[in-house]
């Protein structure tokens, strides 16, 4: 019953638009036809009903034909914001928030890949989803995963906020230094802010913002540019825009 229901709602969420346009349109008309003599009313209720059939299944055929092409991304990535925040060096509070609009009939989830370097076990939570099934792969060549559940469906062409934030332990100093996005599909922008507050008053090393292709044996990074430290805010900031597709992009500093 439920999953009749979901369906029921993304049907309606794609084609509320032209019902409403529809039937405003036959609203004024019918207030038209009423001061007009009963053939012509009769004319022009038959191509109207012509025009809104002709309409309808056009728009019908359409959204199908979007739904059946759309390929194998079940949603596109509009904007992602990722902060790397810690007061000592030690306890690390890492967040990002993505942008994202639904490309297939209905999202239940999102599935939000990540790798701490460190070797404590984050703790892992939404704001906005509900975390469940995150799962640890002990290969460091593979992404760990946690599952975000949205609160309710996310239908065709809907957009989502999605929140994941992890706490880390680092007092052990043994992750890396470096936060990374693997670019897999197109996205417009990613705006990079690090707060290292336990910086020195007197500390000006740059960043260096990086890359390389995702399959790519080496180990080597491409270096693209280095980012200054911003000493009154303790922070790099940096915005990446339109990165290429089948890249790793990542930004590196001193420990």
């Amino acid at each position: 019953m439920s999953t009749f229901k979901d369906g029921y709602n993304a049907v309606v969420n794609i084609f509320s638009k032209q019902f409403y346009f529809l039937a405003s349109l036959a609203s004024l008309i019918g207030l038209f036809l009423l001061f007009v003599k009963d053939k012509w009313a009769v004319i022009i209720a038959l191509i109207f009903f012509c025009i809104m059939l002709l309409c309808f299944t056009i728009s019908l055929i359409y959204t199908l034909l979007r739904l059946i092409n759309l390929g194998s991304n079940e949603f596109e990535s509009k904007s992602t914001f990722v902060k790397y925040e810690t007061l000592d060096g030690k306890n690390i509070v890492f967040e990002t928030y993505k942008l994202i609009q639904a490309k297939k009939t209905m999202l239940t989830e999102f599935s939000f890949s990540f790798k701490w370097s460190g070797s404590i076990m984050p703790t892992v939570s939404s704001d906005i989803q509900t975390c469940t099934d995150i799962v640890d792969d002990q290969d460091p060549s593979k992404y760990d995963s946690a599952i975000l559940k949205f609160k309710k469906p996310l239908y065709f062409n809907e957009n989502e906020v999605i929140h994941f934030k992890a706490v880390l332990d680092d007092t052990d100093k043994q992750s890396e230094t470096y936060v990374s996005n693997r670019i897999i599909q197109e996205v417009d922008i990613i705006h990079y802010r690090i707060i290292l507050k336990h910086k020195a008053s007197n500390y000006d090393v740059n960043a260096i913002v990086e890359r390389k292709r995702i399959n790519s044996i080496s180990a080597n990074y491409e270096k693209l540019k280095e980012i200054a430290f911003d000493s009154s805010t303790k922070s790099y900031e940096y915005h990446l825009l339109k990165p290429e597709i089948n890249y790793n992009y990542r930004i590196r500093w001193e420990r």
